[in-house]
C-alpha cells in the first residue's frame, strides 16, 4: 500500500486518506477500484482515465473516478463507454452545482 492509501481503522470499516500528490500503481488502482484491466484501459483510452506522467502510475483522483466508474457499472449495468459517458455527465453537473453555490454566495453576499 502507497503513501497515497493510509488506512483509518473504525469500529466497521478501513477508509482510505487519499491526498492529492499521491499516486498509486496499476494493480493497486485494479484492486481498489473493482474494475477489470479491460475495463480500465477503455477508461484511460476513452479519456476518463490518465496516468499521472508514467505508464501505470494513477493519480488518486483517477482512484476516485474509477471507483465511481465501478459503481455505475455495478449500479446500471454500463459498458466502458457508458460509464464513461456518465461519469462525464456527473462530473459537469458537480462543477456546475459548485458554480451555482459560488453565484448564490455573491448574488446574496454579506448578510
Amino acid at each position: 500500500m502507497t503513501e497515497a492509501m493510509r488506512p483509518v481503522m473504525t469500529t466497521e470499516t478501513v477508509l482510505l486518506i487519499l491526498d492529492d500528490e499521491s499516486t498509486v500503481a496499476l494493480d493497486e488502482l485494479l484492486a481498489a477500484s473493482g474494475l477489470a484491466s479491460d475495463e480500465l484501459a477503455a477508461l484511460v483510452e476513452f479519456g476518463v482515465l490518465e496516468t499521472a506522467g508514467a505508464p501505470g502510475i494513477f493519480s488518486t483522483r483517477a482512484l476516485v473516478r474509477a471507483r465511481r466508474a465501478a459503481r455505475l457499472r455495478d449500479d446500471f449495468e454500463l459498458n466502458a463507454s457508458g460509464m464513461a459517458l456518465a461519469l462525464a455527465y456527473l462530473e459537469r453537473i458537480d462543477a456546475l452545482e459548485r458554480r451555482l453555490r459560488e453565484l448564490e454566495c455573491q448574488l446574496l453576499g454579506p448578510a
